[in-house]
């Protein structure tokens, strides 16, 4: 008995949905770091003019270890 080819199934395209759906969903709440990050990472460079921003990052999540903002500081 000879095979018989299946024809592909049809795709459905559903990114005119899921985008719309994406932009309606609440959005997530930041967590305190990426807050923090945001906040003082342009303060940082802004000081440190000289500063690529790889280390200007490094030198941010140092200050974030002994932050009040840092809900895990000290442990």
């Amino acid at each position: 008995m000879p095979k018989v080819k299946a024809a592909p199934a049809p795709v459905a395209t559903t990114k005119k949905t899921s985008t719309v759906a994406v932009a309606a969903a609440p959005k997530k709440k930041m967590t305190a770091y990426n807050e923090f990050m945001k906040t003082e990472l342009p303060k940082y460079k802004e000081k440190h003019a000289g500063v690529d921003h790889k280390e200007a990052f490094k030198a941010v999540a140092q200050l974030w270890k002994d932050s009040p903002k840092n809900p895990k500081r000290g442990q």
